[in-house]
């Protein structure tokens, strides 16, 4: 029986970094299959990707992946454990995943894990510590970071890079769901997660996405792609198929004038403070870029923020969200990889959904998620229309196959 591999994605665009990942991921677990779950038209950073789904999708089957999967908007735009929790739940309930690798700033798996166990196992101390640093007003990264270091250490210290993060993140949810995975990870290479720096083959997806949309010459990040992604990218690019949150501000600022303030606090999960202080900033500011820098405290990072906002537009009942996805999406396989679909199907614990005439039938929760699936594509679609660009429906999609 082969060996499958699962990886947690966004390919925002697909980068070098991420071929080096699907290789390396290759090559430490044995595996000789990959199956991918990626984020849909909305990411975790709490902005629309830069190009839709299916273009992400060819790209990620181009370059090394063996299938895709959807993770649903509403946990795709969650926070770090809300994010890493239904993605591994997701891959478990395959019933075929064996492993997970992950990229991470640290490249070694056991000082995470012992980093993950403890975060499963909290002390009395630690709650305390964190109860008083969130009290004095620090956003929760900061406060946990600092009530870890304090009962577990100074090697917490590695908990204050985003890739170590995320990857403690996936641990906590293998423990703590007890899911049948093997974890690894492999040191994440070149630029930096969050750098706006461009190395000589290697530049981080944010700075792929910044360079363009400061108005770079495409040109330039060819080294920086495979070839194949890049294409996918230059395409977008001539037909103005690139999307960011700014082009939903006026959407927002409909919302904000118009939905009742409880109403607000269920889709956004802000204080009323926080809610009065977004309300004034948007009266003062019209791009939502701009709105947030008003907005901004010591006690909430921006993405945390930009999280809020896309709940808003989307209308994710933010405090209602579960942290486990209801079915399991295919975007897209190999067609040698044909048998892997017919074995997902026979084993899977979750429906399963190729195409979305075909989904009449699933439970009410998994009906409203995958309702909320493709309102968010919609959206991410009138996003582009000031571009002239038509609005594509998600029920005239097949699955891609390359």
């Amino acid at each position: 029986m082969s060996k499958i591999c699962g990886v947690v994605t966004e390919y925002n665009p697909f980068h070098n970094g991420h071929l080096y990942h699907l290789e390396q991921s290759r090559q430490e677990t044995g595996a000789d299959t990959i199956i991918a779950v990626m984020s849909g038209d909305f990411v975790q950073r709490g902005e629309p990707a830069i190009i839709d789904k299916y273009k992400r999708t060819q790209m990620a089957l181009l370059c090394g992946a063996d299938m895709v999967i959807e993770l649903p908007v509403a946990h795709a735009t969650s926070s770090a454990e809300g994010f890493a929790a239904a993605a591994c739940r997701l891959l478990a309930a395959t019933n075929i995943v064996d492993a997970l690798c992950f990229g991470s700033e640290a490249g070694e798996i056991d000082p995470l894990i012992a980093i993950a166990r403890h975060l499963c196992n909290e002390t009395e101390d630690f709650k305390q510590i964190l109860k008083k640093q969130l009290a004095s007003g620090v956003s929760f990264p900061v406060a946990r970071a600092t009530a870890l270091k304090s009962t577990f250490g100074p090697d917490a210290d590695i908990i204050n890079t985003p890739n170590n993060i995320l990857g403690i993140e996936y641990l906590k949810a293998i423990i703590k769901y007890d899911l049948p995975m093997v974890p690894y990870t492999i040191k994440r290479q070149g630029a930096e997660h969050n750098s706006e720096d461009f190395l000589s083959h290697s530049a981080s997806a944010g700075a792929i996405r910044k360079f363009i949309r400061d108005g770079g010459d495409i040109a330039q990040i060819t080294a920086l792609m495979p070839k194949a992604s890049y294409n996918i990218l230059l395409g977008e690019h001539r037909r103005s198929i690139l999307n960011n949150l700014d082009n939903f501000s006026p959407f927002l600022h409909y919302i904000l004038h118009n939905m009742p303030r409880d109403r607000l606090a269920g889709l956004s999960g802000l204080s009323q403070a926080l809610q009065n202080r977004l309300t004034a900033s948007a009266r003062q500011h019209y791009l939502i870029s701009d709105v947030l820098a008003a907005t901004k405290t010591k006690s909430h990072t921006h993405t945390a923020l930009q999280r809020a906002v896309v709940h808003i537009l989307l209308g994710i009942n933010t405090p209602a969200l579960r942290n486990d996805a209801p079915y399991i999406r295919v975007l897209g396989f190999r067609r040698e990889k044909e048998g892997l679909l017919r074995r997902l199907h026979a084993t899977a614990s979750l429906p399963v959904i190729t195409n979305l005439k075909h989904t009449k039938d699933l439970p009410p929760y998994a009906r409203n998620m995958l309702d909320l699936e493709i309102a968010a594509t919609k959206a991410f679609w009138l996003g582009l229309r000031h571009n002239g660009v038509p609005e594509k429906n998600e029920f005239e999609r097949p699955m891609i196959m390359v």
